[in-house]
């Protein structure tokens, strides 16, 4: 039976998916700043932060995907969407602090739309996995 419907989507999961996803980026980066890694510059720091990106949220995917067992498409799209809802409240409550300017100013439309396509595509395929190794599914 197909599970794509947006009943079967849990939020609780999809948050706790996200912050699973983060707290892994976060640790791979942690790593390679500290095997001295974080010197490269340019492209490699690029392609280093999206490699990060990409475990991270396919291990939070997996996870959600095991857990939720029901709906991995629309949980892995939900995870990566909870970046903005995420980005969105922490710009409410600490944005312009130390800067003075809002975060949303730093970025561009593409590498915004780069890190939110590598976050889906590592989320559905982490929420894809995790659903196919599930032992029972929700029906």
């Amino acid at each position: 039976m197909h599970s794509e419907h947006l009943r079967n989507v849990q939020v609780s999961w999809v948050a706790f998916g996200w912050f699973v996803g983060l707290a892994v980026a976060t640790t791979v980066l942690l790593l390679l700043a500290g095997a001295g890694f974080s010197h490269w510059g340019g492209l490699a720091e690029t392609v280093a932060l999206v490699i990060a990106v990409a475990i991270g949220w396919f291990v939070g995917g997996f996870i959600v995907g095991f857990k939720a067992a029901a709906a991995p498409v629309l949980h892995g799209s939900a995870m990566a969407l909870f970046t903005f809802v995420a980005w969105f409240a922490l710009n409410l409550v600490f944005g312009g602090i130390t800067t003075g300017a809002s975060a949303w100013e730093y970025f561009g439309g593409r590498s915004l739309a780069a890190a939110l396509l590598v976050q889906v595509l590592a989320a559905i395929a982490g929420c894809w996995v995790g659903y196919r190794y599930t032992p029972v599914r929700v029906g």
